[in-house]
């Protein structure tokens, strides 16, 4: 206490001569070290150890021992070593604890490190994560993981990165619940730029985590690049649908390695059906029973989606119809919604996505129309249905986009410079036989076309003050194509210059009715294919390629029926 009370700022002479020492002998300048650096912690076989640099300022003096302390539920434990690293071998296994370090020299001790959570494993793997996996709404420096399994409980992280054999990069771990999804963003991701990933899992904090196979997926590609996309429509699983190909389909869609996959809608069928390949027709009658079948619809989706990422276009079938929205919490048109956003993940507006900005009453943001760039392509989803308040049976004018979202669309449409314009919906505004049928035959009426039924021009009374038609709309901004659903039959047509795609089932029963359901759905013109299969899209410099990928099972394959093959083929260019 004198040596300390003698040393002041500026003479420690009082202080020397206390101790009895010269000059050379004493260095005022002597002080605690700062802590360790860059602590990493690893367990294995129930030994937790702790690696790290030495501190960046070691006080003036050479640090003579390092510490960690470890505690939970109220019970310490310490180690040391003069050298990184320190290591416990008393830690209880299955236990979670938090950890510190600190650095001692001659002067004293340093603060003590950040804490660090340890969970303390026994040496036995975990079994690996079984369960599915949604890749969605991916941008250029980001990509949402929606994880589920009906079994497993327990522990995850996603270790990812630019390299396959350098995943650098690891999220912070969560709870995983059997039965209830968990989603991880992957953020900070280089720009048009494949990144890979794993799903790393602990069923019990004592066992060791285990990884998944690797996955990989795109960032949004830059302009000027080639890239592929794939549409399927109608997967249905109803009576008149197979699983067995409709699981075919969907690996060929993995064998095309697609950047995204589109899918067009009438996939979960809750507003027709209580469960898969029931003939049946009975809606859902409460949110568990709607849940139970967007969950059941992940195992297939996850046969492509660990590394296609998803994007939902709402069919008819889906139950977010406006007809059907009561005004309450407590009908189907809501469950199908949350339903879609809790086990899925469909874009909301932000810097790289457009879509509809609205909150709406007991779902908050619908995701359900929106927009992006990738490369030099335009996509546009489009959702006919929830501002669609009766029913189009009873009049086809009654089906519409909204005043907003038309819009919206106009807008999206008139302020890009893609060279391509793609849209993707269910089925036409409008439509024919008041079932909503139909490819450019019904381009002519109603919101799409601007007619009525029998040929007079209704648009401006029925539409007073939104402008031109839909049709109209696309001509003048230079709309490559329009994907569309609902007929369950591959129909090519074209129409003032835009293409007009009719998507196949992916799924069908029957795999030779294409020629009577185009005649029953008023198809007089275009290139018309059976089901089952889906479309693959190129876009490059050069133009758009797209090609009808049938799918056929090994007991039905002939010598002209070859599973993958090529039933039709388009291209097109850049509208100048």
């Amino acid at each position: 206490v004198q040596v300390i009370a003698a040393v002041t700022a500026d003479d420690t002479s009082k202080a020397k001569t206390l101790l009895g020492i010269e000059d050379s002998q004493f260095d005022a300048s002597i002080h605690a070290p700062t802590e360790p650096r860059n602590i990493v912690a690893t367990s294995k076989n129930g030994t937790v150890s702790f690696s790290f640099d030495a501190p960046q300022d070691n006080g003036g003096s050479g640090v003579l021992s390092y510490i960690a302390n470890c505690k939970v539920d109220n019970v310490e434990s310490t180690s040391s070593n003069t050298i990184s690293p320190i290591s416990f071998t008393n830690l209880a296994s299955g236990k979670t604890y938090s950890c510190t370090l600190k650095a001692s020299n001659a002067f004293g001790d340093s603060t003590w490190s950040s804490p660090i959570s340890v969970s303390v494993t026994n040496g036995v793997s975990s079994a690996p994560f079984s369960g599915d996996i949604v890749l969605g709404a991916p941008t250029d420096s980001s990509v949402r993981i929606k994880l589920m399994s009906t079994t497993q409980s327990g522990l995850v992280s996603i270790g990812y990165g630019s390299s396959l054999n350098a995943l650098t990069q690891t999220t912070a771990t969560k709870n995983l619940t059997a039965n209830s999804p968990l989603e991880f963003q992957l953020e900070g991701l280089p720009t048009d730029s494949q990144v890979f990933y794993v799903v790393n899992f602990q069923s019990d904090p004592s066992l060791v985590a285990a990884k998944s196979n690797t996955y990989d997926f795109r960032t949004a590609r830059k302009s000027g690049s080639s890239f592929t996309f794939t549409v399927q429509a109608d997967s249905h699983l109803d009576e008149n649908s197979s699983l067995a190909q409709y699981q075919r389909t969907l690996d060929n869609i993995l064998l095309d390695r697609p950047d995204f996959h589109i899918d067009l809608g009438d996939t979960f069928m809750t507003e027709k059906h209580t469960g898969p390949f029931d003939p049946i027709v009975r809606m859902a009658t409460s949110q568990t029973m709607v849940d139970t079948r967007y969950i059941y619809e992940r195992q297939h989706f996850g046969r492509i989606s660990h590394s296609t990422p998803l994007f939902l276009a709402n069919g008819n079938h889906e139950g977010e119809l406006g007809w059907l929205n009561d005004g309450t919490a407590n009908n189907i048109a809501v469950w199908a919604n949350l339903a879609r956003q809790k086990y899925y993940a469909n874009p909301v507006p932000s810097s790289f996505y457009s879509g509809d900005t609205s909150n709406t009453n007991f779902i908050g943001s619908r995701a359900s129309w929106y927009a992006w760039q990738w490369g030099d392509a335009l996509f546009v989803v489009l959702d006919p249905y929830w501002n669609t308040k009766f029913q189009a049976s009873k009049d086809a004018w009654n089906l519409s986009l909204g005043a907003t979202q038309y819009q919206w669309l106009n807008d999206t449409l008139s302020k890009s410079t893609a060279k391509y314009k793609f849209i993707f919906l269910h089925n036409l505004v409008g439509g024919l036989d008041g079932q909503m049928r139909g490819g450019v035959e019904a381009a002519s009426f109603y919101e799409w076309g601007g007619k009525n039924s029998d040929g007079s021009y209704g648009f401006d009374q029925k539409r007073p003050g939104w402008g031109i038609p839909i049709h109209q709309m696309f001509v003048k901004n230079k709309v490559t194509a329009v994907f569309h659903g609902h007929d369950h039959v591959y129909v090519r047509q074209t129409l003032d210059g835009v293409v007009y795609q009719e998507v196949p089932q992916p799924s069908a029963l029957n795999n030779t009715s294409g020629a009577n359901l185009a005649t029953e759905y008023h198809y007089l013109s275009g290139v018309v294919q059976s089901s089952s299969g889906h479309i693959r899209v190129t876009v490059s410099p050069q133009g758009v390629k797209s090609e009808y990928v049938r799918s056929w099972l090994p007991t039905n394959e002939t010598g002209t029926r070859k599973n993958r093959q090529i039933d039709d083929t388009w291209t097109a260019t850049s509208i100048p």
